[in-house]
Order: C-alpha cells, then structure tokens, then sequence
C-alpha cells in the first residue's frame, strides 16, 4: 500500500507550471469532456467511455493492451448515452435518452436500452421507450447473458408500478418474476444475489404531503411491511444497498426526526428485525453510496460538503482501498467507477473544484497505478480556484449556505457575480468543478452560488420552505447572500451582477425587479419570464406532466392574476440594471417564446438591452455557441462592473 500511495503522489501532483493569473482561452472551459465516465470490463481487458461530439454524448470501448478504440457507438441527433454498464465481458449495455440542451434535465424523456458487442456487432434494442419505463436492478454477473430489470407502464387512466423481469441481452427475451411485492411498487431493489428483497409502494394523497410510502422487505420466505416508527407525515426513505451477506440492508430516512430533518443512514438487520442510525450531517442529506468489486455497501458521502465521506465498513479490502485512494489524493473526490469481476483491478476518477476529472487503473496485486486520460487536459489545476463553503443567516433567521470562488490574488472589494442555479426545487450548487465558475474567476470575478430555500441537499424541510416562494423568500435568500458579501467586504456594492439559467434566469431578472439599485447588471440564460404561460402547456414541455396542476397548487401559487405578478415580462418598468438575454431558438424546456416576449416588452418601453439567440436548446450544446456566449458574457461583465485589479 505504501508503495503504492508514493505513486500515486507523485501522479497527483505532476502538473505544468503555469501561472494562475493567465487567462485561459474560453474554449478550454466550454469544450466538451474528452471523458465523461469509464468503466472496466469484467475481464479487466477493456475500458468503456462516454464522451460528448456536439449534440451527441457517444461510447467507446478501448483494449487496455494497446488501447486501441474497437467499437464507438452513437444514436443521432441530441441523443445520449446516459449510462452504461458491462453485461459480461464481451458485450455492452447502454441506456439512451434525448437531451435537447445543456441544462435540459430529460423531465419526461424516456430511456432506452441498448446491448452490443464491444467489437461494433450485434446492437440489440433490449427496451424501447414507447409507454414503458425500466430500470436495471442487477447484473446478474452469475448470469452474464442475462440482467435483471424493474419495468413499469405508464397509462393515462391508470399508474401501473414496477415489476422486476429477467432479460436476455442477447436476444431481448424477457421473462417475468413470480416472486415479488405487489401494489403500487414506486422503486425495487434486489441483493447482492441478484435476488428482489425490498419494494417502495408509493401511495398518493390528495396533495404532495398526503403522499405516502411503505417498505415491502422479503424475510424467511415471505413479503413483509417494514415498521419505521416516523415522527414525520411522509418520511423521505432511500435504500442503499446490503452488506456482503445480504444479512443487513441500508437506507438513509429522515423518519426519526420531526425537525432539523436531514437523512440520516440506517441499517435494518434481517435477523433481529432491529433499525439502527449509523450516523448523520449535521446539515447535509446522504449523496452517494460506494460499493465493493461484490456490491456491498462501504461508505457513503454527504452531497452539500466538500465530498465527506462517512465508512460504514472501514474494515473491507475495497474500503481500505478507498481510504487509500483518498489519502493520496487530499481535497478531492475519488470514486472507483468499476473493479473487475475478480476484484483485481479498479478504475477510480479523481476531480475537485480544480481538477475537471482524471482517470486511473489500480492493480489490487502489484499496487501499480496508471493514468489513463483527463476529462479536459487542457485546464491544469494550478490555474483554478478553489470554492468555498459560505452561510449566513437570512433575514427571516433560516441558514442559508452556498459557495464562493474567489480570482488570483485577491479577496476584497471585488466584481461580484451572483450566479443562481436552476430548478428550483431539488437541484443545488456543490463543491466540484464548475466551468462557468471557473471561467468568471479566470476573468477576474468573484462568483457567489448560493442555495436559496427550495434547494435540495439540506433535507426535506428546507426543501419544502421553498413552495409558494417562487419570486419571494427564494429570491430574498439570493438578495441576502448578495447582501451578506457586500457586509463581509467580499464585495464592491458598486460593482455586482447577478446571472443565471433556467430558473436561474427568472432570479436574473427577478432581481433587478424586486432589486433594481442592488445590481448594476443581469444576465438571464433561457429564462422563465412569463409564468402564465410556462405551465399551461405550450409554454414549456414540463406543464404537460400529469401532475402539473397538483405542483402548481403545491411549489408555485394558483391563478393567472396571481402568476403575472411574479413574472418578470409584466414588471419591466422596473428595471434599472444593463440587460443582456441568451436564448436558444430550439428550446422546448423553455421555449424562445418565453426571451421574445421579454423583448417585446423591453421595447415597449424603450429598455435598451443586448441579445443573443443560437440555433440551440435549453442551455447551449455547440461549442462554438458557447464560446460565443461566455465571451460575449465576459465582455458584457467587463463593461458594466470591470474586472477586479
């Protein structure tokens, strides 16, 4: 292991030595990942790997030996490659689904899946999309010509849940599983066997909170309802996996706290029937888990942290080789991707906030370690920033936390860009590598994300403190962060401006209304500007949900009236700020209808503004339309706040 840490050492900190404070070519940020994920094949022979051309996310498969490309498969026009997973040795699978720009998050996209060999042939179609959902459950690697699926139908009279199903990936020949929970089964999960021991049964109330949820778990030969005694109405359960003998299950839940409700992680045991809390954040919900070469759980992360990593089983081979990995590479994230079948060889990705994503194999036998590509070489890490975890407690008293990234060599008085993310329930900003981020701080800014209510990351209640707020207490969280850095000296209140995309560029706008002597500029990226119009079912492909009128009522707030006066294109006589409006032509998230009806109302009144529309979807895909973008983005900046000095 020692020898083994020394190399890796020195592979973490090779790099060119390249002075911080040079600007990058804009290019260098916004083209698309060389590698985006990788996978070894079961007989550590192969590698597997997306990567994005354009609209198209596509796989390779590579021989380790001389690695050498055998087969790269792509399926059209904004078309990705989702995932991918390796059936047995020789053969693929890939699940497809349409992305129709960089910020759309597939809302009603289904997925289809896909088997191939890795020499090119015999593609087979294993799922269609059509009114039917899947989801793979397992492997089956006892199996290797066949993998367990989860399939649901979906109908327009009627919700239909999931039922598990054996399929042949060389003949897409399925076969059902008499041995399963029944009702309305929301998600299942199967053992380390392969074997179907748990089922979510989704129960549907009246409104959002009514919703309910009953565990179904298999003991002794017989389906049973798990009793998790829940100080809370509708307790927010998610499982994690099993230990290597299948003895023990765990999930994170928040059902034992009535407040200060983040999810905490639990083990049932199968034997004694007990439930037991592991442990939990203070402040953050249970992100990822991460598994042994056999699929059992070792530890997990906490997703609104600078990747803390909390062991469940410190004591396994694979754990101690992630602690190991860790410790060679401090202040980033390491995730092992894939082992082998026979656990000899791991291939794990590091990245940060300054470090895009590179990749390595490990030899489990000889502690031999190799790199193996970069997710965008030409960014070296000396030339990035690092973020920083904020909070600050808005003007009502509920924390709100968030990040900073500040440029070289400087940390007061500064150009400040409020950058919003979108949503806005459930997404969030987090530690890692953000290009816009980094390319503003490149530039000479200081960026400030920050996680208003509503945001997803820091439990259900903050999450839920969010409905109704569309355009009020979510937009005063931003408004206090903002406030917050000018406080803190972080800020130069004469020179701030805030951008965002998607929801994101709703908040744009939103705040130089409700703001309009906070900011000096605004940028809004494919934003919502009339609500009306995005949830009646032409302004956005997202109204058209069967549930649309019970979020509407839930997260938003009911009635046209109701909805204009929060909508930016009927508060235009408001706006002081300077205005600059990015849209894409074939954006059906958000629809161009959206950017031209601002602009109308923007002329109406006389309101100079700038004005960028690309033959693009809902956030830019083509690189030479986002080198556009953020260039003339920067120009835009430099123009009406400058650069810091």
């Amino acid at each position: 292991m020692k020898k083994f840490l020394a190399v890796l050492i020195v592979l973490a900190l090779t790099g060119w030595s390249v002075a911080a404070n040079e600007l990058i070519p804009v290019r260098h940020f916004f083209e698309h990942a060389k590698f985006n994920n990788m996978k070894v094949s079961p007989d550590g022979k192969h590698i597997a790997f997306t990567f994005q051309e354009d609209t198209e996310v596509k796989l390779a498969v590579m021989k380790l030996s001389n690695m050498a490309v055998t087969a790269s498969f792509a399926f059209g026009e904004n078309m990705h490659v989702v995932n991918f997973h390796w059936g047995n040795k020789s053969r693929v699978l890939l699940e497809v689904a349409k992305r129709t720009g960089n910020l759309d998050t597939m809302n009603g996209s289904r997925v289809k899946l896909y088997a191939a060999n890795i020499d090119g042939t015999r593609r087979l179609e294993l799922f269609g999309s059509g009114m039917s959902g899947y989801t793979i459950l397992h492997l089956l690697p006892d199996q290797p010509d066949k993998i367990l699926i989860g399939k649901m139908h979906f109908s327009e009279v009627e919700r239909n849940g999931w039922r598990a199903f054996t399929i042949d990936i060389n003949r897409a020949k399925e076969r059902y599983l008499d041995d399963q929970p029944q009702g309305l089964i929301a998600g299942l999960i199967a053992d380390n066997s392969g074997a179907i021991r748990i089922g979510i049964e989704y129960i549907e109330g009246e409104t959002f909170d009514d919703n309910k949820t009953v565990i179904h778990y298999k003991k002794n030969d017989s389906w049973q309802q798990l009793d998790l005694p829940s100080k809370r109405a509708n307790p927010n359960v998610r499982p994690l996996g099993f230990s290597a003998d299948n003895s023990r299950a765990y999930f994170s839940s928040n059902h034992d706290m009535a407040e200060g409700d983040v999810a905490g992680v639990f083990v049932y045991d199968f034997n004694t029937s007990e439930v037991s809390l592991i442990a939990r954040h203070a402040y953050s919900d249970v992100g990822r888990a991460f598994y042994s070469h056999q699929g059992d759980v070792l530890a997990v992360d906490y997703m609104a942290t600078n990747n803390e990593v909390e062991f469940i089983n410190r004591e396994h081979r694979d754990a101690k080789l992630l602690a190991g990995l860790q410790a060679a590479f401090p202040g980033q994230a390491v995730a092992i991707t894939s082992f082998d079948r026979a656990g000899k060889t791991a291939l794990f990705r590091v990245s940060s906030d300054v470090n895009p994503g590179e990749f390595y194999l490990y030899d489990t036998e000889n502690g031999q370690a190799r790199y193996l590509a970069s997710a965008l070489g030409k960014l070296k890490k000396e030339q990035l920033q690092p973020m920083q975890q904020i909070s600050f407690t808005a003007r009502d008293g509920k924390m709100i936390r968030g990040l900073l990234t500040l440029p070289d060599n400087a940390d007061k008085n500064l150009p400040l860009i409020v950058n919003v993310h979108g949503g806005p329930f459930g997404p969030f900003d987090s530690w890692g590598f953000n290009n816009e981020v980094q390319y503003l701080a490149n530039r000479g800014y200081a960026v400030l994300q920050i996680n208003f209510r509503g945001s997803g990351g820091y439990g259900d209640d903050f999450q839920r403190a969010g409905r109704l707020q569309w355009g009020h207490a979510m937009q005063d969280d931003v408004t206090d962060g903002t406030l917050w850095a000018i406080e803190q000296g972080i800020a130069d209140k004469e020179r701030i401006c805030i951008y965002g995309g998607s929801y994101g560029g709703y908040a744009a706008l939103w705040g130089v209304i409700k703001e309009p002597d906070l900011y000096k500029c605004s940028v809004g990226y494919v934003g919502v500007y009339d609500m009306p119009l995005f949830f009646d079912g032409d302004g956005s492909d997202a109204s058209r949900s069967s549930s649309i009128e019970q979020y509407i009522s839930s997260h938003v707030g009911e009635g046209d009236e109701y909805m204009r006066s929060i909508s930016p294109v009927h508060h235009v006589d408001k706006i002081k700020a300077e205005l600059f409006i990015v849209h894409g032509s074939k954006d059906v998230r958000v629809p161009i209808v959206h950017a031209n009806n601002l602009k109308k109302a923007l002329d109406d009144i006389g309101k100079p503004y700038e004005w960028l529309v690309k033959e693009d979807g809902h956030g830019f895909f083509k690189v030479d339309h986002r080198v556009e973008l953020y260039t003339q983005m920067a120009a835009f900046f430099d123009k009406h706040i400058g650069k810091a000095e």
